[in-house]
């Protein structure tokens, strides 16, 4: 285990949000879950004595405190993640990143007063403290019976022995004083086993709501941060917009409206001439025709920026195909997907999904990409993996940035997995529903 960070290989499987009837299986496998989580609070504890040297220690300014604090908040995901997978208990993410350190704060006071001044970061320097006490207490009770039954049992076998040379022995309330006591003892050894197995999965769980009754936001904070999340969308989705109408202006001023002037000045130098140069005329219907026929196409393109006509006509799944087709690089498509989503939703995905293949083509040096597409639990979620050379990062590429900045206005996120050497992984999650029946083909 990493001290810092409480990275300890954790199993996959996930458990339901309640825990009901007997299983011994279930049992065992959350014993394993309650050693793992005693172990983890040993993380737990040392970031409580980092935090308390941090509030006591004289220091110029809080450079240590925040970086305290920052442990902290990795360690609290983690368990927010623990508890998700294994007991379906969903912790909320803080609402907000840590708060910035005060322009010349120095000294203890500063200290507690940037810790207390933040709820969520009094929160999870409450939940540091007793986390190390209650929580492993709740993940140490079914190994405590578990030891205690294997304790019993030897006694059942060697406890009038050990009686006599400790002059006296209990195990609970049986005094053991000769065979009979010390089978008494070894049976309800026994049935601490069976015991342990039931309680596991039940305080693997409390464990879990006793986390996220002590890092989970309130609801206050919770819409606080959801009004600044609007706030800042809206912003972004407008400038966007804005973006996006001069852009289609520009186009149109440069190619279509261009060429139709030309045009129009052509029919007008053939009208002059018809009566005197017919031959002169007929080259320069040609040529109308021919500019007609050219604006026509950039139109078309145009409107295929804005809306392609197969993202309209057969939705997100074959759209996907299509730039699967088109990709100058082999790229394999799954997916599963049982209905549409609504049309923005589906614009926004779509060309996501296009500026992935667009940068993939010219940063990645990839030899293949593999796209992923389906829908669980009320979110569309896509993934575009390349076997390229990695290292994107969106905090230096525009292109990704683009990508946050369009999947924000429905609520959607953004996260790249890339490596330097490859491979990039990129997944797009937007929280939406489906209005309408499976159309496309598989």
């Amino acid at each position: 285990m990493d001290a810092a960070t409480g990275a300890i290989p954790l199993d996959d499987e996930p458990s339901g949000s309640r825990v009901t009837g007997f299983s011994a299986a279930a049992g065992w496998t959350a014993l394993r879950r309650s050693l793992t989580l005693c172990h983890m609070s040993w993380a737990v504890l040392w970031r409580s004595f980092v935090l308390s040297c941090a509030l006591a220690m004289v220091w110029p300014n809080l450079g240590l405190m925040q970086r305290a604090m920052e442990g902290i908040r990795r360690l609290a995901d983690r368990y927010r993640d623990v508890a998700l997978r294994w007991s379906g208990v969903r912790i909320p993410p803080p609402p907000a990143e840590l708060p910035p350190v005060p322009e010349g704060a120095s000294g203890t006071i500063a200290r507690y007063r940037w810790v207390a001044g933040n709820p969520q970061t009094r929160r999870e320097c409450i939940w540091v403290v007793a986390e190390p006490v209650v929580g492993a207490f709740l993940a140490f009770l079914p190994i405590a019976l578990v030891i205690a039954g294997v304790w019993g049992m030897f006694l059942g076998f060697f406890g009038p022995r050990l009686a006599r040379e400790w002059d006296g022995l209990w195990f609970e309330f049986v005094p053991i004083d000769g065979t009979f006591t010390a089978v008494l003892a070894g049976l309800l050894g026994a049935a601490h086993l069976p015991l342990a197995l039931w309680a596991a999965p039940r305080t693997v769980r409390r464990h879990a709501e006793f986390t996220r009754s002590m890092l989970a936001p309130n609801e206050s904070e919770i819409m606080a941060s959801r009004i600044r999340h609007l706030a800042t969308t809206r912003s972004e989705a407008v400038d966007t917009q804005m973006a996006e109408i001069q852009r289609i202006e520009r186009d149109l001023h440069d190619g279509a409206q261009a060429r139709l002037v030309a045009m129009g000045m052509t029919l007008d130098a053939a009208e002059h001439l018809l009566d005197t140069n017919p031959e002169a005329v007929r080259t320069l219907l040609v040529e109308a025709r021919e500019s007609s026929s050219k604006a026509l196409e950039e139109l078309r393109n145009l409107v295929r920026g804005i809306h392609p006509p197969v993202l309209a006509d057969r939705g997100l799944a074959d759209a996907v195909r299509a730039l699967a087709l088109v990709s100058p690089i082999p790229t394999d498509v799954e997916i599963d997907l049982p209905g549409r989503p609504h049309m923005p939703v589906e614009s926004a995905a779509y060309f996501a999904v296009n500026e992935l293949l667009a940068n993939i083509a010219k940063h990645a040096a990839a030899d293949h990409v593999r796209i992923t597409l389906g829908y669980d639990h009320g979110v569309l979620r896509i993934v575009v993996a390349d076997d390229g050379r990695g290292g994107a990062d969106a905090a230096r590429g525009t292109g990704l940035r683009g990508i946050q900045r369009r999947l924000a206005t429905f609520d959607g996120v953004l996260a790249v997995d890339s490596p330097a050497g490859g491979p990039t992984t990129a997944t797009m999650e937007i929280p939406c529903a489906l209005s309408s029946p499976k159309t496309t083909s598989s």
